[in-house]
């Protein structure tokens, strides 16, 4: 069952990559494929040659991409997913914009090779009035979820720090919709009713993502809250949130897509704006004359980073250097899931021990020893890792609001630990056999105490 709910996403990425990737040979404001073509070109023999082969190969490519995605959903070993998925994201993103890349290429070179580039030295006026300066999101909307995610954070201080973030989502939501934005006119041609169209359009567009966001974290927060209630439900309403999130976000991008083309059909024929060649590849913005960090997409709702800014750079590097953390996260989370769980005792001391993680226990501080079959139901996560073969860290259950785990839970029995403090712990080994003796051994110093 894990393998086929942690594999499944990339199933989601994958068809949302495939179908955003063949979007792209749709003509709009002047470009497809990232390639700016006038009126002209658009039913050019050589140019639907291109667009045919590169719906084939990102067809391929993705058919080719869901064979391992399928296979690693039957590997029943959460060591190897943990490894492979990160992995298999990566590619099932780099190789359908490789296909994209190398079509790009050969329409930029069919461009050269018929003159289709637009004058260089042409001047378009525009007036002033184009500019469309959109009112910035509302704050009280985004102050009311702040709250509205406030609120859980103070009923349920276990998870504090994951409300606190959905704050910071809320936050950053009203920041990136007021301000991390470039605030230009979307101009096409000389039309300047079209440029106004489009760029009210992109705005709206634009601030009903991070709307949604925000409040996508009001939901996140709530949910949360609720698998204190029941871990299932409180869990599957986190993924809820996210998969209805992800999908209004596309259909957001899909309906701006298509008014943009709608709007731009007929556009081209006389002067056009070009900036291909600032767009390397077709998706990448370098353009040194330019000090926006974030600039319009070319089509669609978003935006892209400057890669030629020094705040575009750094940010490039903050996500590349969060992927490959996650990736050895990921990586170290794979080993540990199969880590050495040392469970013994001293003469006066039980401990358990994984890693850098040590539990220990004054056996004269032992209220009430048992020994568990199974993990006791409805535990959740409080801080810490759940893994398919460890438990470790802080969790909590039905009668237990902190209780301290270092356990396979494929492996039983398990040592429960009550203290004279009120404190509880859950012991394990991956040698059944450790957990038998060890118990055995602690009643047997515990009943000669008590008598």
């Amino acid at each position: 069952m894990f393998g086929i709910l942690y594999w499944s996403s990339l199933w989601v990425v994958l068809l949302c990559v495939w179908f955003y990737q063949k979007d792209e040979v749709k003509f709009r404001r002047n470009i497809v494929l990232g390639a700016t073509l006038p009126y002209e070109a658009h039913e050019d023999p050589e140019v639907q040659r291109i667009l045919r082969q590169y719906r084939k190969d990102t067809d391929r490519v993705c058919f080719i991409l869901a064979f391992p995605n399928i296979i690693g959903a039957l590997i029943p070993d959460m060591t190897v997913s943990l490894i492979g998925w990160p992995a298999m994201l990566i590619l099932d993103v780099v190789l359908p914009m490789g296909v994209f890349v190398q079509a790009n290429k050969k329409l930029k070179a069919l461009k050269q090779e018929r003159g289709w580039q637009a004058q260089q030295k042409q001047q378009i006026r525009v007036d002033v009035s184009a500019i469309i300066t959109y009112p910035r999101p509302k704050a009280c909307w985004y102050i009311l979820a702040a709250v509205l995610c406030i609120i859980p954070m103070v009923l349920q201080p276990r998870l504090r720090w994951a409300h606190a973030v959905s704050v910071g989502v809320v936050a950053l939501s009203y920041c990136f919709g007021a301000f991390c934005y470039r605030r230009k006119s979307d101009t096409v041609d000389g039309n300047q009713e079209l440029t106004k169209s489009l760029s009210q359009l992109r705005c709206r567009m634009w601030n009903r993502i991070w709307s949604a966001s925000a409040y996508s974290a009001v939901f996140v927060s709530y949910a949360l809250w609720a698998v204190e209630l029941s871990v299932p439900v409180g869990m599957s309403l986190v993924i809820l949130t996210g998969v209805g999130f992800g999908g209004f976000v596309m259909a957001i991008e899909m309906q701006t897509r298509k008014i943009q083309e709608k709007l731009t059909a007929e556009s081209g024929k006389e002067w056009y704006t070009d900036e291909d060649d600032y767009w390397l590849g077709g998706k990448f913005y370098y353009n040194p004359n330019d000090s926006h960090i974030i600039v319009n997409a070319r089509t669609g709702a978003g935006g892209a980073f400057n890669l030629a800014s020094t705040g575009g750079k750094v940010i490039i590097g903050f996500v590349m250097a969060v992927l490959v953390g996650a990736m050895a996260l990921a990586f170290s989370l794979g080993l540990a899931d199969k880590s050495e769980i040392l469970l013994n005792a001293t003469e006066d001391t039980v401990y358990c021990e994984n890693g850098s993680t040590r539990y220990e226990v004054p056996i004269s501080e032992i209220e009430q020893l048992e020994l568990l079959e199974q993990i006791p139901e409805n535990l959740w996560r409080t801080n810490g890792l759940g893994g398919q073969h460890l438990f470790k860290g802080s969790f909590a259950g039905s009668g237990m609001a902190d209780l301290k785990v270092i356990a396979d839970p494929t492996v039983s029995p398990y040592l429960k630990i009550k203290t004279t403090s009120g404190q509880y712990y859950l012991f394990g080994s991956r040698d059944k056999k450790v957990a038998e003796s060890l118990f055995t051994n602690l009643n047997r110093l515990l009943s000669e105490k008590n008598h």
